[in-house]
């Protein structure tokens, strides 16, 4: 989809005609159907008017006042599917009733609307929007901003597809040769990974126990990308990458084993913000590392009851095989120690009680460093992309208590998402770090398993705000 500012529209080309509930329009045939209320500018209404001359996408905002990013998304996507019912590929607009960084929002919305996922099917969707206007008295700044977008939005997309696919195709080899393929594309990019045995040697006692029942190599990748100064602390970004999650030997429930492909969302978070700064060519460094890892079964695989000796040394007993994530994160955790990090900000789809305290729409954000924290909070709220922080209160560490380990993999039922944190937290006190536990962000619900790409926009706007 190629998308440019222009000064003028093109005539020859469909148009895209935003209004609100009760506007008027200059476009006689608009005008006429809101008259005769065929169309009312609700929200996410789209209405194709043809004249002799010409074709109008009349979209509805909704009140102007109510007016959210959300519901200008929900406005694009319907637009989106009607220019492809009438199989139009090149439409004009003019963008600036979406308010605030129009440009960019309009973009990002667009492409996300254009998303599809059909590489596994021998019938492949055909339609392709080709050329997007958009009409701007300030033409190199708006260039500016769609090429902004458009590399966020390709990189949750990229993120999506990731996720999207099923795990025997996807498994950790695949994973580690995208990180490759990355590497080969950026000169800026490096890439460093663990194998089994490099873990073993380096002491890593709980990552490795998670992959031991599978027949699936396990790894740690990290993507390492130096395009600001050297002396400059990098940005360590760490992703649980669980390609497959069957629960271990403490087997999740049929109905959630479907989602469990999507375990690795927070790899697949990290590998969509390294393709977007990279294609930006940001001037920051940046470390993306990610646990490659798939929890299965067979006679080798660890439990409950295990004692597991991690890379920083203390042991952990396994109450629950399913809380294997905290394992793969906190090795890698203690690892990326290595690089002296500015902050670290781990990602990962952690536990079904982050669902159920936030829902499928919200991340879940934990941190030991409060200007960390509200610095996070304002990337979430510049890109839409919603984080809530959630305490890491220090009383329930008690509930981590082992009476033959340093500690317990699980809390109990009661705080599963914050004492997950508590858990991570114990492995992160050289450093400033931030958690994003994305168990119902990333997949959008655990039922529908629509994977977000989240949280992608929140993480790069990060990296924006941190370069300004």
């Amino acid at each position: 989809m190629k998308i440019s500012a222009v000064k003028q529209l093109n005539n020859s080309s469909a148009q895209i005609i935003f209004l609100f509930e009760g506007e008027k329009s200059n476009i006689t045939s608009i005008q006429k159907s809101l008259d005769n209320g065929f169309f009312k500018a609700k929200l996410s209404e789209v209405l194709p008017v043809t004249t002799d001359a010409h074709c109008y996408i009349a979209a509805g905002l909704g009140k102007q006042d109510k007016l959210t990013i959300t519901g200008i998304r929900k406005t694009i996507n319907a637009v989106f599917n009607q220019l492809k019912s009438l199989n139009i590929t090149k439409v004009a607009v003019n963008a600036e009733k979406l308010g605030e960084n129009a440009t960019r929002v309009f973009v990002e919305a667009l492409v996300n609307a254009a998303y599809k996922f059909d590489q596994l099917k021998e019938e492949k969707q055909t339609y392709v929007l080709e050329h997007v206007e958009i009409q701007s008295n300030h033409v190199e700044e708006a260039q500016k901003q769609i090429h902004l977008a458009q590399c966020i939005a390709q990189g949750q997309n990229y993120a999506k597809d990731l996720k999207n696919l099923p795990a025997n195709i996807c498994d950790t080899d695949y994973m580690l040769n995208e990180a490759k393929k990355l590497a080969q594309q950026n000169d800026k990019l490096n890439l460093h990974y663990l194998t089994e045995d490099d873990m073993h040697k380096l002491g890593m006692g709980c990552i490795t126990a998670v992959g031991r029942g599978s027949s699936m190599p396990s790894y740690i990748a990290c993507m390492e990308y130096f395009g600001g100064q050297k002396d400059q602390k990098p940005l360590v970004l760490v992703g649980k990458g669980m390609v497959y999650d069957t629960g271990g030997l403490c087997l999740k429930p049929w109905q959630g084993m479907g989602t469990m492909k999507m375990d690795m969302g927070g790899a697949a978070a990290v590998y969509g913000v390294m393709k977007a700064i990279t294609d930006l060519k940001l001037p920051v460094n940046v470390i993306g590392a990610v646990a490659l890892v798939e929890n299965s079964i067979d006679g080798k695989s660890y439990r409950p009851g295990d004692v597991l000796k991690s890379m920083q040394g203390l042991s952990v007993e396994i109450g629950n095989t399913d809380a294997e994530g905290r394992l793969a994160l906190c090795d890698t955790l203690t690892y990326i120690e290595k690089y002296n990090p500015e902050v670290v900000i781990d990602i990962a789809t952690l536990t079904g009680a982050m669902v159920v305290s936030l829902g499928g729409g919200i991340s879940g954000l934990f941190g030991n460093d409060d200007a960390l924290v509200e610095s996070l909070k304002t990337a979430a709220q510049k890109a839409n992309d919603p984080a809530w922080h959630l305490p890491l209160f220090q009383d329930y560490h008690e509930m981590l208590k082992s009476e033959i380990a340093d500690m317990n993999n699980i809390g109990g039922s009661a705080a599963g998402s914050i004492t997950a944190a508590l858990f991570l937290s114990r492995f992160t006190e050289k450093y400033r770090w931030a958690h994003l536990d994305t168990a119902g962000s990333a997949m959008g619900t655990f039922e529908k398993a629509n994977a977000t790409g989240r949280p992608v926009p929140l993480l790069v706007q990060y990296i924006l705000d941190q370069i300004k």
